[in-house]
């Protein structure tokens, strides 16, 4: 793989650089096992989705390199926010379908040794809780060789309450990359990462029902 983590371009520092400096005034922004990110390696970060704002939290948390994003393609039907978008590595995805052209392009970001940053969820959850996570990011997971961390986002994302960003050690895979890449492999995966983050958030992540679930 090529090592491009370190690369810097002008547009994302700018908006990182503010965006960090709002987080920390207005928000307490707070980062716990930062450590935890391998140094100089591609890396996917999975995280939960709440807000707009969370590719910019992911993007403060990881300051030693630029993240790509994967984004629903609605939010690039608007030129000025589509140009916005592609300077901050964001690139569409179609959630409907299975999206060969961003699975390229996500492959491509890892290839050419940059990090990767998705919310498994697909969208953004209004409950508090996650929602399911998508088959797709197990899949792209498991293809991409690299390691992945869980990201677990504490909001809310309200003026002068505190957020916290916990990330979590890399998720086991190797087990699973090394016998046949199936629905039942990527089940055990998404099995795997929906345990990461419930125990990133202390539970908080799961839904009622899925803690009722787990008490029996």
């Amino acid at each position: 793989m090529e090592n491009n983590t370190n690369k810097r371009t002008v547009f994302y520092t700018v908006i990182i650089s503010i965006y960090y400096i709002i987080a920390k005034l207005f928000f307490f922004v707070r980062f716990v096992g930062r450590e935890n990110i391998p140094r100089n390696t591609p890396v996917i970060l999975m995280a939960n989705h709440q807000s707009a704002l969370d590719p910019l939290t992911l993007g403060i948390c990881v300051r030693d390199r630029e993240i790509h994003f994967m984004g629903k393609k609605e939010l690039f039907k608007n030129k000025f926010l589509a140009w916005c978008f592609y300077h901050l590595h964001a690139f569409p995805v179609d959630r409907g379908n299975i999206d060969m052209t961003a699975i390229r392009t996500a492959m491509n970001v890892i290839k050419t040794g940059n990090t990767l940053g998705i919310f498994p969820e697909g969208t953004r959850s209004k409950t508090g809780y996650m929602g399911p996570l998508l088959g797709g990011a197990s899949l792209l997971a498991l293809k991409s060789g690299c390691e992945i961390l869980p990201v677990y986002i504490e909001g809310p994302y309200r003026i002068f309450h505190p957020l916290r960003v916990i990330v979590g050690k890399p998720i086991e895979m190797k087990d699973l990359r090394e016998g046949r890449m199936n629905k039942e492999t990527c089940d055990i995966l998404t099995h795997r990462m929906e345990g990461a983050f419930a125990h990133l958030s202390g539970g908080k992540a799961l839904p009622p029902e899925k803690i009722s679930e787990k008490q029996k």
